[in-house]
């Protein structure tokens, strides 16, 4: 039986970081979609539920902790997988993410292994 792709949503305003992601992601495994704001993430939201965001925090306009409360805040979008992505590596930054619904936490620089594990596990979790 074959498994049906996992789409993954990446939100960075650094293109670099969301072709970096999308290149470690097995194309087998994920479909992964990018969007550089959090406007054009919930626009891809709303075309395609995905089954795991990877949110940045630091970008302009709406920032990630708003995004991410504004997701656990829609029927639609709060039991997806929300996975922090960012250099903000302070505590209180941590536990604010936790505070509006974010389900895990990684800083940047990242290693891609990890993020890929920590995918996954978010991914069998929510299942």
């Amino acid at each position: 039986m074959e498994e049906q792709l996992k789409n993954v949503l990446i939100v960075d305003d650094e293109p670099h970081i969301v072709n970096l992601i999308k290149l470690s992601l097995n194309k087998d495994k994920y479909s992964v979609i990018g969007a550089y704001s959090a406007r054009e993430a919930l626009m891809h939201i709303n075309k395609t539920t995905p089954d795991i965001v990877v949110l940045d925090l630091m970008m302009p306009g709406v920032n990630g902790y708003e995004l991410c409360k504004a997701l656990r805040e829609n029927p639609k979008t709060q039991n997806i997988p929300i996975l922090i992505l960012s250099a903000k590596s302070q505590m209180n930054d941590k536990l604010h993410a936790i505070d509006v619904g974010a389900d895990d936490y990684m800083t940047k620089p990242f290693d891609p292994m990890e993020l890929i594990k920590r995918i996954k596990l978010n991914l069998n979790m929510a299942q």
